[in-house]
């Protein structure tokens, strides 16, 4: 994981989007202060310090961190301002095959928060944790699962719907969730509206969270 201290203070949130930015900005070269296409300068203009906060490698040796989420609020084993970083590769480094999200604090201490299944029922295809994540304030931790087998897409996917403990309580699928690949959401206390880009056919769906409302 790693932090990116600013010339001034910012919000939670935006530590948590940062800590992705270092290897987008390291890959595409961009600099401090770079204006965006609209003129505007780039929100990571004032970023200059880089530090290593801690590994986001669990005991199982899963690898490629993808979704990134800061925790809302304490309940259960979710700590508020802690971050959830969801695993993609296993620790063979085969993409599609993550299995777990551990948890972070701002000093840097890593927990497990949660180990899903490879072969979870409801889950076509296998497991294999994507960028999409999110942690809502009710306690539900919702993330996508893209898997593979032998170097292919071995299914469709799902959302994965976790409780506040780390454990599975509930699968999406179906026809509006194929390759769920990216998420955000609008939480609104007891209903959360999930918002979701699926990477193998292109469409964007939207859902509703365990509430099964929406």
């Amino acid at each position: 994981l790693i932090e990116m201290k600013a010339t001034r203070r910012y919000a939670a949130g935006l530590a948590a989007v940062v800590t992705t930015a270092a290897g987008l900005l390291a890959a595409t070269g961009l600099g401090a202060g770079v204006a965006g296409a609209s003129g505007f300068p780039a929100f990571v203009g004032p970023l200059h310090h880089v530090t290593t906060l801690s590994s986001t490698v669990p005991a199982n040796g899963d690898v490629n961190p993808y979704g990134v989420a800061v925790i809302p609020r304490s309940t259960g084993h979710l700590r508020q301002d802690n971050i959830l970083v969801s695993n993609f590769n296993d620790k063979a480094n085969v993409q599609g095959t993550g299995t777990t999200i551990v948890q972070i604090t701002p000093r840097g201490h890593v927990s497990l928060f949660a180990k899903v299944s490879r072969n979870l029922p409801g889950c076509p295809g296998g497991v294999g944790l994507t960028t999409a994540l999110t942690a809502l304030r009710s306690g539900w931790v919702v993330v996508g699962s893209l898997p593979t087998k032998g170097g292919s897409v071995s299914g469709s996917g799902c959302l994965i719907v976790l409780d506040r403990w780390g454990h599975v309580r509930e699968t999406f699928t179906g026809r509006h969730i194929n390759g769920p690949w990216d998420m955000t959401s609008a939480d609104f206390g007891r209903v959360a509206d999930l918002f979701v880009t699926n990477v193998l056919n292109g469409t964007v769906a939207a859902g509703t969270n365990a509430s099964g409302q929406g």
